[in-house]
């Protein structure tokens, strides 16, 4: 559950990077995937560790994952939007860390 969400978040941004989306949307893409990938994994775990009496793994999968979706949805997309303008400050205030980290360029920063 804590490898696969930031697996996920690294694989979509650098694909939304490679594909020329600015780096704002990639983060906004990154971080809201990588919650879903957090939570769809750890219905997953939970599936595993506590299979429905009625339908078994699956029964509990579709439970579990229908609870998170409900609360994990939204919140993945606010999520996505805090770290984007979070991003989007970090550039406006501090492009120099960016540049380091080969987020961005000078010349192309967002």
């Amino acid at each position: 559950m804590g490898i696969v969400g930031p697996a996920v978040a690294y694989v979509v941004f650098k694909t939304c990077r490679k594909v020329n989306l600015s780096v704002l949307i990639a983060v906004f893409f990154a971080a809201a995937l990588g919650d879903w990938a957090t939570y769809v994994t750890t219905s997953l775990q939970l599936a595993l560790a506590f299979p429905a009496e009625v339908g078994g793994f699956m029964g509990s999968f579709k439970i579990f994952a229908t609870i998170f979706a409900i609360t994990q949805i939204p919140l993945a997309i606010f999520e996505g939007l805090l770290t984007a303008l979070i991003m989007k400050y970090i550039i406006q205030v501090r492009v120099d860390i960016t540049d380091q980290l080969k987020v961005t360029t000078t010349a192309v920063s967002t």
